[in-house]
């Protein structure tokens, strides 16, 4: 992947990304269904087969019990292929290497493992290690880049996306993660606006501030209305019985053949929503600091499951103009108010999200730690108390 020495100011870093309004954190390219295997050597292209057809197989075989046998017959990667993939390839590996990977450590009706096999364990490690990412099932692999649209020129709306990979063959599964995809979709006017708001800010033009503040607002009103949708294809039962459990964390799994771990047990966080970026990189630029201390360290955690190149665009908002500073200097009540509605829309997304949380893990299992391993009332509950506190008077 291409990286490039830290940019002036959140706009540059955002292009320089490939954030755009269409797509925002979303891939600007759509993720391949399958691997481009005519453009490789035999024996690489019947290691990327073997692949693609497990994946098809996989909710089948999770459900039969025997996803384990696969997975544990998958060879180690030939010599070259790492080198030999092009960036979508590297991603779509990834994306079924971790989706190996959770299938087999959290298979239904079986005995708990302690360690993943090296045909799967070293493309998971290799192609993460290349994409910046930790090498584990996170919420860009979930969501992020499994996806693909029925229509390919229509837009990334609920009723055009499908997903590339499921655990089941519930549409419950698709449900849940299109909405995800339908709402990263939604943020990408958002946080391009924020962005121009930021460069405004710096030329000190209130108006363009207020403009584009507006645009942001719009946006996470759209991201809480896809969100809203959520219980329209999703059971909550089936949700937290059926697929949620493939999104769990490993605890001491060693990754066999991978040399640089040195035979390690690796403890990594499963998939959660909170390893998205679009409200960490709004929180930054509107200056909405979390001071809980515990909070903050779970927070910061979750961005190391972030891909590298998103994490250096929410750096690139908390470096340029803090707008709400900006917003109290300039005392402009229109301004002001603008600024509020971002909050009000913010604290409303996070107020939707909390409580479909409740309705879908709490009410169904009791349970209060989410996938990625923190107390989910505590940690979505101060977020949102947080974000309430940052309005202007």
């Amino acid at each position: 992947m291409n990286t490039v020495a830290m940019a002036e100011t959140s706009l540059a870093v955002a292009e320089t990304f490939d954030i755009t309004e269409e797509t925002g954190f979303l891939p600007s390219e759509d993720p391949l269904v399958r691997f481009e295997l005519d453009t490789h050597p035999p024996e690489l292209r019947s290691y990327l087969a073997a692949f693609d057809e497990l994946g098809k197989k996989l909710p089948d075989l999770l459900e039969g019990c025997e996803a384990r046998l696969q997975i544990e017959a998958l060879p180690a990667p030939p010599d070259g292929l790492f080198d030999e993939l092009n960036d979508r390839e590297v991603l779509r590996l990834c994306l079924l290497s971790g989706f190996f990977a959770s299938g087999y450590v959290n298979q239904f009706d079986s005995e708990p493992v302690d360690r993943l096999p090296e045909g799967v364990a070293i493309p998971l490690y290799r192609t993460s290690k290349r994409l910046g990412r930790k090498p584990m099932l996170s919420y860009d692999l979930l969501c992020l880049h499994n996806f693909q649209r029925r229509d390919p020129e229509s837009g990334l709306t609920l009723d055009n996306l499908d997903t590339l990979q499921q655990f089941t063959t519930y549409p419950d599964e698709r449900w849940f993660v299109v909405v995800h995809v339908a709402i990263e979709a939604a943020a990408g006017p958002g946080l391009l606006a924020m962005a121009h708001a930021q460069q405004a800010a710096r030329r000190d033009d209130p108006d363009s501030v207020r403009a584009h503040l507006d645009t942001v607002a719009e946006s996470l009103d759209a991201q809480t209305t896809y969100m809203s949708r959520m219980t329209e294809g999703n059971d909550p039962a089936v949700f937290a019985t059926e697929f949620r459990p493939y999104y769990g964390g490993f605890e001491d799994v060693v990754y066999e053949g991978v040399d640089e771990l040195g035979g390690e047990p690796q403890t990594l966080r499963g998939g959660s929503g909170a390893q998205s970026c679009v409200l960490p990189s709004l929180d930054s630029a509107l200056g909405i600091e979390h001071a809980s201390t515990a909070l903050l360290e779970k927070l910061l955690d979750m961005r190391t499951y972030m891909p590298e190149r998103h994490r250096r665009v929410i750096d690139a908002f908390a470096d340029d103009v803090d707008l709400r500073e900006y917003v109290l200097e300039t005392e402009n009540q229109t301004l002001e108010a603008s600024f509020n509605r971002c909050l009000d829309e913010l604290r409303r997304f996070r107020n939707v999200h909390f409580g479909q949380v409740m309705q879908y893990i709490a009410s169904q299992t009791g349970d209060t730690t989410g996938t990625g391993g923190t107390d989910y009332s505590e940690f979505l509950g101060r977020l949102e108390e947080e974000t309430v506190e940052h309005k202007i008077s």
